[in-house]
């Protein structure tokens, strides 16, 4: 037998380490097993402590005419604040504006590039709106 020869905690067997003072298992699967011989024999005789959840009443809030007024009048000041302090060019189209300029004639027009000048030279166009060709 070797002077520097140890025995394994867990098998008993003989074994050179590989870390001096430090090793106590012979290999990672003693050790392992080892490991989970000594969580099992803690839960058997219940050295630890088992920790019990209490039950807790969970309180339900219930809607009052307060908070809603609380709400509204919160919405109302954050609109109203939000609406003075944007200029109009920054504040965003409604339908209502989208629908006064399709209904004020609002067009585009879009050169037809592929078609050639007519014998005046008016170009041709598309409107977008309307759908047609124009020439101008």
């Amino acid at each position: 037998m070797d002077k520097y020869t140890y025995n394994c905690n867990y098998c008993g067997s003989e074994y050179v380490p590989r870390r001096r003072h430090k090793q106590k298992y012979c290999s990672n699967s003693c050790r392992v097993s080892a490991f989970n011989l000594r969580n099992k024999r803690n839960k058997l005789n219940g050295s630890l402590p088992v920790v019990k959840k209490e039950k807790t009443l969970v309180k339900i809030d219930k809607m009052s005419w307060s908070g809603v007024g609380n709400a509204a009048i919160g919405t109302l000041a954050t609109n109203l604040a939000t609406n003075f302090l944007t200029k109009e060019e920054n504040k965003p189209a409604t339908k209502g504006d989208i629908q006064k300029l399709i209904n004020n004639g609002y067009s585009k027009l879009v050169l037809i590039k592929n078609l050639p000048p007519r014998i005046d030279g008016a170009r041709a166009y598309f409107d977008t709106h309307q759908q047609v060709l124009i020439y101008k």
